[in-house]
């Protein structure tokens, strides 16, 4: 009985508890330096990134376009999200990782940074009843009708 009572204080730490605690630390501060950028950016620029198409939101992130330059406000946001993606790329970039890997990694934060925005922006046009055009005809959410079958 006493060696039972003693060794709840004297036994081993849970070192899988631990580092399960310690990833979800760390993906949950990458996740919150993405969604205060997301949020900042929006709050900042919202009255652009809701008259522009969704698409505007790309080369803003990515920091180049295809074809031709950037837009001032473009620029502009590069220059905000750049400095957080670095930070998060950073911190997951490993030694062993080759130049592929590490693409691909940016590639996904990336991406997860302009889902995250353009997110933000069809939100805020649905709540507030913000009509789009699609095909040259303009359009509400009460006008979407459902395709296909559940």
């Amino acid at each position: 009985m006493i060696k039972r009572f003693f060794s709840k204080f004297f036994r081993k730490p849970n070192r899988k508890k631990e580092e399960n605690d310690n990833v979800v630390i760390f993906a949950r501060s990458i996740e919150k330096a993405m969604d205060e950028t997301s949020l900042e950016i929006f709050r900042e620029y919202n009255e652009i990134l809701l008259m522009e198409p969704n698409v505007y939101i790309v080369p803003a992130v990515w920091g180049a376009v295809k074809y031709g330059e950037l837009t001032e406000v473009q620029k502009e946001i590069h220059e905000k999200i750049f400095p957080v993606i670095s930070r998060i790329l950073d911190s997951l970039y490993q030694e062993n990782l080759n130049e592929v890997q590490r693409f691909a990694i940016g590639y996904l934060v990336r991406g997860l940074f302009i889902s995250k925005i353009i997110y933000m922006i069809e939100f805020y046009r649905n709540l507030s009843g913000i009509q789009i055009e699609l095909g040259g005809k303009k359009t509400g959410l009460e006008d979407i009708e459902a395709l296909g079958h559940a």
